[in-house]
């Protein structure tokens, strides 16, 4: 066995990073709908079951974030006090979409029309990565991804070399950090924050010298008989 295949296995720190459940599109996006509520629930349970401890359970301050955790901790045994991070919150979407192409947007999410909105959330993010000007009330992507990393690398502070952490944050968040591990550039970034699924599971084992992405938006606690109707991606 090579000694990479070892620390793997047995020795580093593992980061367990969860995106929110379903938030309301079509009413208050920063709080959770009921099919969120069994997301959430399901994935604590799914913790439960495979006999999984979190060393520290952590969210940004968002409340589709904080209700996320709060649901799955209920679910959990042994689980950690949660803590708030405002680092591991999403951007600004809304600032985003006003500097860099807000008005189709709007209008999308008005009628209801979730791809509209999307492709119009991907076309500004893909501007706002581009654009290195300061905009007052917006950081820019380069400060974002600081932010998120500074978030990361002070998750594991403390703690014992095979910790698990676990994190409930947003798809931007986790799309950003991957990237980063695959060295992919900003399109790669948005596309995998676009693809990100509610209550999707992302692994990243702390080696000596670099991070390894081991798992991406897994979601083993809705691949059951009755759950296929919640994989949801907005």
């Amino acid at each position: 066995m090579s000694r990479r295949t070892r620390e793997t296995r047995t020795h580093m720190p593992i980061l367990h990073l969860v995106r929110h459940a379903q938030p309301d599109f079509h009413g208050d996006y920063d709080s959770i709908t009921a099919l969120g509520r069994d997301q959430a629930a399901w994935l604590g349970a799914h913790y439960r079951e495979l006999g999984v401890h979190f060393d520290r359970s952590i969210s940004g301050r968002l409340k589709r974030q904080r209700q996320t955790l709060e649901i799955m901790l209920g679910e959990m045994s042994l689980s950690p006090a949660l803590q708030l991070d405002a680092r591991f919150d999403e951007y600004d979407a809304d600032r985003v979409l006003t500097l860099f192409g807000g008005h189709h947007a709007a209008a999308a999410r008005a009628s209801g029309d979730r791809r509209a909105y999307f492709k119009a959330l991907g076309d500004a993010l893909l501007t706002w990565s581009q654009d290195s000007a300061p905009h007052e009330g917006c950081e820019t992507w380069i400060q974002f991804g600081a932010r998120v990393r500074g978030a990361v690398d002070d998750s594991q502070a403390g703690l014992v070399r095979d910790a698990r952490i676990l994190v409930v944050t947003s798809g931007g968040v986790i799309g950003r950090l991957v990237a980063d591990i695959l060295d992919a550039d900003a399109e790669g970034a948005i596309a995998l924050n676009l693809q990100t699924r509610n209550t999707g599971i992302t692994e990243i084992v702390f080696g000596r010298s670099a991070r390894r992405l081991i798992a991406f938006n897994n979601v083993p606690h809705l691949e059951r008989a009755g759950r296929m109707h919640a994989l949801t991606h907005s």
